[in-house]
């Protein structure tokens, strides 16, 4: 096998105008491979932490020059002439050479970079499709082999709020969710065509058809039920049926709109009780054919996501983003108490591969379903699409279908679908 004869650094600018690390990794027999790193906008209080300058006389205090250079100088060099198949041994390395919790020291974006610069260079030194070596190094990690049958199915977020956008509405995403009974061709192509749909819906209206940081329209409504009838509005125009062709999706962040164990949303008059807010998300929920729940309580409410879960009607993915951010201990925690059927799957949020497919394995034991999703701040780099297929995700978050950022991941499905699976 080949051996590592460098790996290097560089800013590079991500879809929000923000710096974000790219890497380099350069093989002793001329192979070369490049991944960069996402960033999040809406981010869990346990995230591993994103290493920035906060120099405010560059980039606002946003640039990455110092993880560069912790790359560049200080662990690139120590790689050469190792193999890029040791992902287990490299990525504990970094693990330990950073020593913290949340990798404050060195910062999860530095450490992802060459955990990612690995996996690429290894399935391209090997001559396998991306997908197919992840799936191969998570069974030589865990002697669990995941059969690749299927491509996840996509979950499109294509009307923007909360943080995600500058207008008025709480909730974070609204997504649609074509059936599990279409090939990701025809899931894709009815995303598409809602979008489209949406765009003339919300201009019949009136209403802003700019868009959000993950690609989706971010119209004003006077409350965020409003959002939810425009989609029912404008899939019903494609002549598509809500809850048999196309389900919705909320991911609702609502650690952003809660303060001092009250939420506070347009769709009220009033700062709601926690249990009084519930039995509104239980409403929608139950009403409006909402097949994925993603954050729907305060990440720190362990209590009452146990106690949701259990009122929730099984059929729907109740998910766990801010709440257990990719790690290990907060799924192990959500487990034993109950309080989630999902986890959201992000690289960036735990900082290596083996940790985050550590997490799915953990997920996977246990009959816990994983999305696998992308940032809000994000790059060209189509890396998870294939980790997504490698292990076998039941769905996958990429945005909105719009935006290169977005749509690079969502071409890569299509060309694995077109080029690979039905070999």
């Amino acid at each position: 096998m080949s051996k590592i004869k460098k790996i290097y650094a560089y800013e590079i600018i991500d879809s929000r105008g923000y710096p974000t690390i790219e890497g380099k990794l350069i093989l002793d027999n001329g192979v070369e491979v490049t991944t960069s790193i996402p960033s999040g906008t809406s981010i869990g209080k346990s995230e591993a932490i994103e290493l920035r300058d906060k120099d405010e006389t560059r980039f606002n205090g946003m640039g990455v020059t110092k993880a560069v250079s912790y790359i560049n100088d200080l662990l690139g060099p120590k790689l050469v002439g190792v193999s890029p198949l040791k992902q287990k041994d490299i990525d504990l390395w970094l693990i330990k050479a950073d020593g913290t919790k949340n990798k404050s020291k060195l910062g999860g974006n530095t450490t992802l970079t060459i955990s990612q610069l690995l996996v690429k260079a290894a399935a391209t030194d090997l001559k396998v499709p991306l997908f197919r070596y992840i799936n191969s190094l998570y069974q030589s990690l865990f002697d669990s082999p995941i059969p690749i049958e299927r491509l996840p199915d996509p979950i499109f977020n294509i009307i923007n709020g909360g943080k995600h956008a500058n207008n008025n509405i709480e909730f974070q995403e609204f997504q649609i969710i074509p059936s599990s009974s279409y090939s990701f061709t025809d899931a894709y192509k009815i995303g598409v065509e809602i979008y489209h749909e949406l765009q003339k819906v919300l201009a019949y209206r009136n209403s802003n058809i700019s868009v959000g940081e993950e690609g989706g329209f971010a119209p004003d409504f006077p409350t965020n039920l409003d959002a939810i009838e425009i989609l029912n509005e404008t899939i019903a125009q494609k002549n598509l049926k809500i809850g048999l062709d196309v389900f919705l999706g909320l991911d609702i962040a609502a650690s952003h709109f809660y303060k001092d164990g009250k939420y506070k949303i347009k769709d009220k008059p009033h700062l709601l009780k926690v249990d009084e807010y519930l039995d509104y998300i239980y409403k929608l929920a139950t009403t409006y054919s909402i097949l994925v729940l993603e954050d729907p309580i305060n990440e720190d409410d362990w209590p009452k996501w146990s106690e949701f879960n259990q009122k929730i009607p099984k059929n729907i993915y109740l998910v766990g983003d801010d709440l257990l951010t990719t790690n290990k201990e907060r799924l192990e925690r959500a487990i034993r108490e109950k309080t989630c059927t999902t986890i959201l799957i992000k690289p960036n949020q735990i900082g290596t591969i083996t940790e985050t497919l550590e997490v799915i394995n953990l997920a996977r034991k246990n009959n816990f379903n994983y999305i696998v999703s992308h940032r809000s701040g994000e790059t060209n780099d189509s890396f998870i699409a294939d980790f997504a297929v490698a292990v076998q995700s039941d769905f996958v978050k990429f945005g909105a279908s719009a935006r290169g950022e977005r749509l690079a991941k969502y071409n890569r499905l299509w060309q694995i679908e077109r080029e690979e699976l039905k070999k």
